[in-house]
Protein backbone atom coordinates (compact mmCIF):
# COMPACT_ATOMS: atom_id res chain seq x y z
CA UNK A 1 0.00 0.00 0.00
CA UNK A 2 1.62 3.58 -1.18
CA UNK A 3 2.57 6.39 1.95
CA UNK A 4 -0.35 8.67 0.55
CA UNK A 5 -3.17 4.85 0.59
CA UNK A 6 -2.65 5.09 4.62
CA UNK A 7 -2.23 8.37 4.81
CA UNK A 8 -6.15 8.62 2.90
CA UNK A 9 -7.45 5.50 4.99
CA UNK A 10 -6.08 6.70 8.48
CA UNK A 11 -5.67 10.21 9.11
CA UNK A 12 -6.31 9.62 12.57
CA UNK A 13 -2.56 7.39 12.87
CA UNK A 14 -0.75 10.03 11.05
CA UNK A 15 -2.43 12.86 13.28
CA UNK A 16 -0.91 11.23 16.27
CA UNK A 17 2.77 10.68 14.89
CA UNK A 18 2.59 14.78 13.34
CA UNK A 19 1.48 15.31 17.30
CA UNK A 20 4.28 13.65 18.82
CA UNK A 21 6.70 14.78 16.18
CA UNK A 22 6.14 18.82 16.82
CA UNK A 23 6.48 18.60 20.59
CA UNK A 24 10.38 16.62 20.34
CA UNK A 25 13.34 18.81 19.99
CA UNK A 26 15.22 16.56 18.51
CA UNK A 27 13.13 16.90 14.94
CA UNK A 28 14.52 20.58 15.43
CA UNK A 29 18.02 19.01 15.39
CA UNK A 30 17.57 16.51 13.15
CA UNK A 31 16.08 19.00 10.47
CA UNK A 32 19.04 21.26 11.16
CA UNK A 33 21.44 18.08 9.96
CA UNK A 34 19.20 17.17 6.82
CA UNK A 35 18.72 21.04 5.46
CA UNK A 36 22.07 23.16 5.55
CA UNK A 37 21.50 26.43 7.08
CA UNK A 38 17.36 25.47 8.34
CA UNK A 39 15.59 26.81 10.43
CA UNK A 40 12.42 24.86 12.30
CA UNK A 41 9.40 26.23 12.65
CA UNK A 42 6.05 25.61 15.21
CA UNK A 43 2.86 26.77 14.18
CA UNK A 44 -0.48 27.70 15.68
CA UNK A 45 -3.31 29.43 14.03
CA UNK A 46 -6.99 29.44 12.96
CA UNK A 47 -8.20 28.96 9.38
CA UNK A 48 -12.15 29.46 7.90
CA UNK A 49 -13.08 27.02 5.90
CA UNK A 50 -15.74 27.43 3.04
CA UNK A 51 -17.24 24.76 1.02
CA UNK A 52 -19.60 25.07 -2.28
CA UNK A 53 -21.34 22.06 -3.81
CA UNK A 54 -23.52 22.25 -6.74
CA UNK A 55 -25.40 18.43 -6.98
CA UNK A 56 -27.12 18.83 -4.73
CA UNK A 57 -27.03 22.43 -3.75
CA UNK A 58 -25.04 22.42 -0.09
CA UNK A 59 -22.55 24.57 1.79
CA UNK A 60 -20.37 24.60 4.80
CA UNK A 61 -18.69 26.95 6.50
CA UNK A 62 -16.93 27.67 9.90
CA UNK A 63 -13.36 27.95 11.56
CA UNK A 64 -11.01 25.21 11.95
CA UNK A 65 -7.56 24.86 14.00
CA UNK A 66 -4.40 24.16 12.65
CA UNK A 67 -0.95 23.00 14.10
CA UNK A 68 2.22 23.47 11.56
CA UNK A 69 5.34 21.67 11.98
CA UNK A 70 7.71 23.14 8.72
CA UNK A 71 11.92 22.96 8.42
CA UNK A 72 13.34 24.88 5.47
CA UNK A 73 16.07 27.00 4.15
CA UNK A 74 14.44 29.87 3.10
CA UNK A 75 16.47 32.66 4.60
CA UNK A 76 19.99 31.67 3.28
CA UNK A 77 21.55 34.88 0.97
CA UNK A 78 23.78 33.07 -0.89
CA UNK A 79 22.37 31.66 -4.34
CA UNK A 80 21.49 27.98 -4.20
CA UNK A 81 19.36 25.52 -3.93
CA UNK A 82 15.90 25.71 -1.43
CA UNK A 83 14.43 22.98 0.08
CA UNK A 84 11.18 22.99 2.49
CA UNK A 85 9.21 20.49 4.41
CA UNK A 86 5.73 21.24 6.31
CA UNK A 87 2.97 19.46 7.53
CA UNK A 88 -0.17 21.04 8.76
CA UNK A 89 -3.04 19.48 11.30
CA UNK A 90 -6.45 21.11 11.19
CA UNK A 91 -9.56 20.28 13.26
CA UNK A 92 -12.84 22.18 13.65
CA UNK A 93 -16.82 22.02 13.42
CA UNK A 94 -18.40 24.29 10.49
CA UNK A 95 -22.18 24.62 10.38
CA UNK A 96 -23.70 22.77 6.91
CA UNK A 97 -26.48 23.91 4.83
CA UNK A 98 -28.53 22.61 1.99
CA UNK A 99 -30.87 20.41 0.29
CA UNK A 100 -31.44 17.20 0.17
CA UNK A 101 -31.71 14.96 -3.55
CA UNK A 102 -35.41 15.32 -2.69
CA UNK A 103 -35.65 18.68 -2.88
CA UNK A 104 -35.70 19.46 1.30
CA UNK A 105 -33.54 21.91 2.94
CA UNK A 106 -31.69 21.40 5.99
CA UNK A 107 -29.23 22.76 8.20
CA UNK A 108 -26.43 20.59 10.21
CA UNK A 109 -22.90 20.90 10.83
CA UNK A 110 -19.37 18.85 10.05
CA UNK A 111 -16.66 17.64 11.77
CA UNK A 112 -13.37 18.06 10.37
CA UNK A 113 -9.94 16.31 11.08
CA UNK A 114 -7.23 16.30 8.77
CA UNK A 115 -3.67 16.64 7.72
CA UNK A 116 -1.62 18.50 4.89
CA UNK A 117 2.04 17.68 3.98
CA UNK A 118 4.28 19.94 1.62
CA UNK A 119 7.63 19.53 -0.13
CA UNK A 120 8.80 22.27 -1.57
CA UNK A 121 12.01 23.01 -3.99
CA UNK A 122 13.66 25.89 -5.57
CA UNK A 123 16.43 27.93 -6.42
CA UNK A 124 16.78 31.47 -4.48
CA UNK A 125 19.18 33.54 -2.69
CA UNK A 126 19.80 37.19 -1.23
CA UNK A 127 16.12 37.28 -0.39
CA UNK A 128 14.44 35.51 -3.49
CA UNK A 129 13.54 32.44 -4.65
CA UNK A 130 11.19 30.59 -7.47
CA UNK A 131 9.82 26.77 -6.44
CA UNK A 132 7.84 23.88 -7.01
CA UNK A 133 5.83 21.98 -4.63
CA UNK A 134 4.30 18.64 -4.29
CA UNK A 135 1.70 18.15 -1.54
CA UNK A 136 -1.08 16.44 -0.37
CA UNK A 137 -4.30 17.07 1.38
CA UNK A 138 -6.02 14.37 3.24
CA UNK A 139 -9.15 14.83 5.79
CA UNK A 140 -12.06 12.82 7.19
CA UNK A 141 -15.45 14.54 7.49
CA UNK A 142 -18.35 13.42 9.77
CA UNK A 143 -21.35 15.10 8.46
CA UNK A 144 -24.39 14.82 11.12
CA UNK A 145 -28.09 14.07 10.76
CA UNK A 146 -30.36 17.01 11.12
CA UNK A 147 -33.21 17.14 12.84
CA UNK A 148 -36.54 19.13 11.62
CA UNK A 149 -38.87 20.90 14.12
CA UNK A 150 -41.43 18.48 13.66
CA UNK A 151 -38.90 15.74 14.71
CA UNK A 152 -38.63 13.89 11.41
CA UNK A 153 -35.44 13.42 9.98
CA UNK A 154 -34.77 15.35 7.04
CA UNK A 155 -31.08 14.41 6.35
CA UNK A 156 -28.98 11.34 7.01
CA UNK A 157 -25.61 11.93 8.16
CA UNK A 158 -22.96 10.44 6.93
CA UNK A 159 -18.77 9.71 6.56
CA UNK A 160 -16.56 10.57 4.16
CA UNK A 161 -12.74 10.71 3.46
CA UNK A 162 -10.90 12.68 1.27
CA UNK A 163 -7.53 13.01 -0.66
CA UNK A 164 -5.95 15.57 -3.27
CA UNK A 165 -2.64 15.65 -4.33
CA UNK A 166 -1.60 18.81 -5.75
CA UNK A 167 1.09 20.59 -7.08
CA UNK A 168 2.36 24.28 -6.97
CA UNK A 169 4.74 26.77 -8.82
CA UNK A 170 5.84 30.13 -7.35
CA UNK A 171 8.10 32.41 -5.71
CA UNK A 172 8.85 34.36 -2.62
CA UNK A 173 10.08 37.94 -1.67
CA UNK A 174 11.28 38.30 1.84
CA UNK A 175 10.96 41.43 3.64
CA UNK A 176 13.91 43.11 4.13
CA UNK A 177 14.92 46.51 6.76
CA UNK A 178 16.06 48.47 3.65
CA UNK A 179 15.76 47.25 -0.24
CA UNK A 180 15.17 44.25 -1.88
CA UNK A 181 16.95 43.07 -5.24
CA UNK A 182 13.59 44.80 -7.04
CA UNK A 183 14.43 47.87 -5.32
CA UNK A 184 11.79 49.49 -3.00
CA UNK A 185 11.54 48.61 0.44
CA UNK A 186 9.48 45.45 1.51
CA UNK A 187 8.06 45.40 4.94
CA UNK A 188 6.46 41.99 4.66
CA UNK A 189 7.62 38.36 2.88
CA UNK A 190 5.00 37.50 0.54
CA UNK A 191 4.84 33.99 -1.35
CA UNK A 192 2.60 33.70 -4.19
CA UNK A 193 1.96 31.48 -7.52
CA UNK A 194 -0.47 28.36 -9.03
CA UNK A 195 -1.98 25.68 -7.31
CA UNK A 196 -3.41 22.46 -9.35
CA UNK A 197 -4.80 19.42 -7.89
CA UNK A 198 -3.00 16.12 -9.92
CA UNK A 199 -5.49 13.82 -8.19
CA UNK A 200 -9.01 13.70 -6.06
CA UNK A 201 -10.15 10.71 -4.25
CA UNK A 202 -13.35 10.10 -1.67
CA UNK A 203 -14.84 7.16 0.38
CA UNK A 204 -17.98 7.53 1.76
CA UNK A 205 -19.89 5.69 4.29
CA UNK A 206 -23.61 6.03 4.57
CA UNK A 207 -25.89 3.81 6.63
CA UNK A 208 -23.46 0.69 5.84
CA UNK A 209 -23.16 1.91 2.18
CA UNK A 210 -20.31 2.56 0.08
CA UNK A 211 -19.17 4.66 -2.40
CA UNK A 212 -16.00 5.74 -3.74
CA UNK A 213 -14.66 7.68 -6.31
CA UNK A 214 -11.27 8.68 -8.07
CA UNK A 215 -10.14 11.60 -10.56
CA UNK A 216 -7.22 11.88 -12.41
CA UNK A 217 -5.91 15.54 -12.67
CA UNK A 218 -9.78 16.08 -12.16
CA UNK A 219 -9.68 20.21 -11.28
CA UNK A 220 -8.74 24.29 -12.16
CA UNK A 221 -5.61 25.90 -11.64
CA UNK A 222 -6.02 28.26 -8.59
CA UNK A 223 -3.89 30.77 -6.75
CA UNK A 224 -2.43 31.18 -3.73
CA UNK A 225 -1.28 33.73 -1.56
CA UNK A 226 0.67 34.19 1.87
CA UNK A 227 1.65 37.31 3.53
CA UNK A 228 4.20 36.98 7.17
CA UNK A 229 5.82 39.77 9.15
CA UNK A 230 8.62 38.67 11.68
CA UNK A 231 8.61 40.25 15.02
CA UNK A 232 10.77 39.43 17.86
CA UNK A 233 13.62 37.94 15.56
CA UNK A 234 12.31 34.23 16.34
CA UNK A 235 8.84 35.10 16.07
CA UNK A 236 6.40 35.80 12.78
CA UNK A 237 2.48 36.06 12.08
CA UNK A 238 1.31 34.63 8.67
CA UNK A 239 -1.71 35.46 6.57
CA UNK A 240 -2.39 33.09 3.80
CA UNK A 241 -5.11 32.27 1.40
CA UNK A 242 -5.71 28.95 -0.81
CA UNK A 243 -8.47 27.37 -2.88
CA UNK A 244 -9.27 23.96 -4.54
CA UNK A 245 -11.51 24.26 -7.36
CA UNK A 246 -13.00 20.86 -9.15
CA UNK A 247 -13.94 21.07 -12.43
CA UNK A 248 -17.82 20.36 -14.03
CA UNK A 249 -17.02 16.64 -14.49
CA UNK A 250 -20.69 15.57 -16.02
CA UNK A 251 -19.31 15.94 -19.30
CA UNK A 252 -15.80 14.12 -19.32
CA UNK A 253 -16.65 10.54 -17.31
CA UNK A 254 -13.84 8.24 -19.24
CA UNK A 255 -11.95 5.49 -17.92
CA UNK A 256 -9.41 7.59 -15.99
CA UNK A 257 -12.36 8.52 -13.74
CA UNK A 258 -13.76 5.53 -11.20
CA UNK A 259 -16.62 5.56 -9.41
CA UNK A 260 -20.59 5.92 -9.31
CA UNK A 261 -22.04 9.34 -11.07
CA UNK A 262 -23.36 10.63 -7.83
CA UNK A 263 -20.01 10.03 -5.69
CA UNK A 264 -18.21 11.65 -8.75
CA UNK A 265 -20.77 14.89 -8.50
CA UNK A 266 -19.81 15.20 -5.29
CA UNK A 267 -16.45 16.16 -5.77
CA UNK A 268 -17.22 18.92 -7.62
CA UNK A 269 -16.97 21.30 -5.38
CA UNK A 270 -15.43 24.78 -4.61
CA UNK A 271 -13.14 25.08 -1.82
CA UNK A 272 -11.45 28.35 -0.08
CA UNK A 273 -9.16 28.88 2.71
CA UNK A 274 -8.50 31.62 4.50
CA UNK A 275 -5.78 31.56 7.59
CA UNK A 276 -4.25 33.13 10.08
CA UNK A 277 -0.85 31.90 11.94
CA UNK A 278 1.77 32.75 14.64
CA UNK A 279 4.93 30.58 14.14
CA UNK A 280 7.86 30.53 16.20
CA UNK A 281 11.58 29.39 14.53
CA UNK A 282 14.03 27.74 16.28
Amino acid sequence: MSFFSKLFRSPVAVTVLFANLSLSPSFALAAKGLIPHSYTKIGIGTEWFRWEGSEPAASEAGPRLTLALSADNFQRYEPGAVFGLEGKLYAGRVDMKGNTPSGKTFETYSDYLGLRLEGLLGYGGNRTNVFAVLGADAWQRNVHDSVGDDNNVPFSGFAEKHLIVYGKLGGTIREYDYYTDLGFPLPFEISAGFKFPLFVSTIQDNNGGRAEAAIPVGGTNTIFVQLSKRFWIKYAISIYSEFYQVDDLSRTFNEGVTGDEATIKRLQKDISIVGLQLSRRF
